[in-house]
């Protein structure tokens, strides 16, 4: 085949695969937005979030607006990947629903594509296509955007099969941007499927050193997040909390999908008739894939339930979370499979989408939209989370509504003036006729700082609110509160920004002439 035949045949695969694709993102761009478990947190958290950002926190880490106003650092723990990606868009004038739309539509799409191109490095275009079609129309998949409306895993979800494709490509540069977006995008899944990645990439017997070089600059780059992600979880209630009962979050049938179940056992007869030939290098990875998948299918239903209480719980919270290994699985064994079809392909390929799609059309859509403006989003208070688990230890008694008052006098006799305040900064000029104690209905969080005419004023939050309270001497005096990095955030930030120079000059170093990434 001729150099410019392939190019149009290319073209043409990567068109089809993109029509296909749309009518799973469809009834996103309906009108009203999905009415699903998470989506309108996912508006709210990322409608906070920007005002933090404009207010000028950078990393953004507590948002002040949510928890009636008291502030909420959820930010600072879960996943806020989507929430930066958004933010270009939302600066180009698009509303905070519709940024949250495009982000589900783009990760959607984009799954589709980098799983194909990913796939066809290792397989035929037929089958490749294939894999791409089970990778976006597995049922659990739309349940995360139409049901769950989870866009941290969704994302996720595109960009594993990119950093599969990097990794066939021996791309390692873009290994290591796709390992920070993976971090970053979503807790639990990233904990899922690094080593799943650092595996395969052993299997195809990709150099340790631009492995683990290519990993570890990834982590470098989302140190901001991690290291205070995981050192400053202690602070909450997060491990104190039960987030649901598993016994109700386990799967069926419907949700694995029939054709998972097809190319699973056609993939077990596969390698029992010793039909891969070993010099592909495809039956580790088919084992491999094989196994992923078998335990995915097995954990994620009720036949598990005694295996649970050895498994992290608190952290991976619903059994069905462990479908999004039958994704990444299945579209590998789906091109397996049909990779070694010689005879019967569009028969047998034609019955594998009658079984995508049995399943599916139930996914296809929510099962309602509602009509809301974006200021309901981007005034709403929740804290966006499920059992409030963020909040911090000293919270003894949660905020039951909005304060009356930003700054109020507890004790003694001032007045006030001048009264500032955003995500960023408070200040305000208090005339204290007698010793004054002041309370900032903002709960306190490592970060906050207080001063004084320009001198250093300890915070007080032993109160049962957690909030701020200052002792103020007689007289007139300039309060200002800001937030900030505290010194391990500060670590954290340089080691980010320490992998960041090093990802772009990597390309440049080279030792036996050849580049470190």
């Amino acid at each position: 085949m001729s150099f410019t035949k392939h190019i149009k045949n290319q073209i043409l695969v990567i068109f089809l695969v993109v029509v296909i694709s749309l009518p799973a993102v469809f009834a996103l761009f309906q009108t009203g937005f999905p009415q699903t478990d998470d989506g309108n947190w996912m508006v709210i958290r990322f409608s906070a979030f920007y005002a933090s950002f404009r207010d000028g926190q950078i990393p953004v880490r507590f948002l002040e607006r949510l928890n009636y106003g008291y502030g909420y650092p959820v930010s600072n723990f879960l996943y806020p990947g989507f929430m930066y990606l958004g933010i270009p868009i939302h600066i180009l004038g698009i509303n905070f629903v519709d940024t949250i739309r495009i982000l589900f539509g783009v990760s959607l799409l984009s799954s589709s594509l980098f799983c194909f191109f990913w796939l066809s490095k290792l397989f035929r275009q037929k089958a490749a296509f294939l894999g791409a079609i089970f990778y976006l129309y597995v049922p659990y998949h739309l349940f995360d955007v139409y049901k769950r409306g989870s866009l941290g895993e969704v994302l996720s979800l595109a960009i594993v099969p990119f950093v599969l494709w990097m990794i066939e490509k021996n791309f390692f540069f873009f290994v290591a941007l796709g390992v920070f977006l993976l971090s970053i995008s979503h807790n639990t899944l990233a904990l899922l499927f690094l080593p799943l990645l650092f595996i395969y990439s052993l299997i195809r017997k990709i150099p340790l050193s631009k492995i683990i070089l290519s990993f570890f600059t990834g982590i470098l780059l989302s140190s901001f997040f991690i290291i205070p992600a995981v050192l400053e979880l202690s602070y909450t209630n997060f491990s104190k909390t039960k987030i649901s009962d598993i016994s109700g979050y386990f799967t069926d049938v419907n949700l694995i999908g029939f054709s998972t179940f097809f190319v699973l056992v056609m993939s077990c007869w596969l390698l029992l008739k010793n039909k891969v030939n070993e010099k592909d290098g495809q039956r580790p990875l088919s084992i491999l894939f094989v196994t992923i998948l078998s335990v995915s299918i097995i954990f994620s239903t009720s036949v598990s339930e005694f295996l649970w209480k050895f498994l992290p719980q608190t952290f991976i919270q619903f059994p069905f979370r462990l479908l999004s290994y039958e994704i990444v699985a299945g579209s590998f064994l789906t091109a397996f499979v049909f990779s070694r079809l010689k005879r019967f392909f569009v028969p047998t390929a034609s019955i594998f989408l009658i079984l995508v799609f049995i399943n599916v059309f139930q996914y296809l859509k929510p099962s309602a939209s509602q009509n809301l403006p974006d200021t309901f989003y981007s005034t709403n208070e929740a804290t966006t989370t499920v059992q409030d688990e963020y909040m911090p230890v000293w919270v003894k008694e949660k905020p039951k509504s909005h304060f009356e008052r930003k700054v109020e006098v507890i004790s003694g006799n001032a007045t006030m003036s001048n009264i500032l305040s955003s995500a960023k900064k408070i200040s305000f000029i208090l005339n204290a006729q007698t010793p004054t104690t002041i309370r900032i209905n903002t709960i306190y969080y490592p970060g906050w700082k207080a001063s004084l005419n320009g001198n250093n004023l300890s915070i007080d939050y032993s109160n049962i609110y957690g909030v701020m309270d200052l002792s103020i001497p007689k007289g007139d005096n300039s309060i200002m509160l800001t937030f900030g990095e505290t010194p391990l955030r500060l670590v954290a930030d340089g080691i980010s920004f320490a992998g960041l120079i090093f990802l772009f000059s990597a390309p440049f170093i080279r030792v036996k002439n050849k580049a470190l990434l």
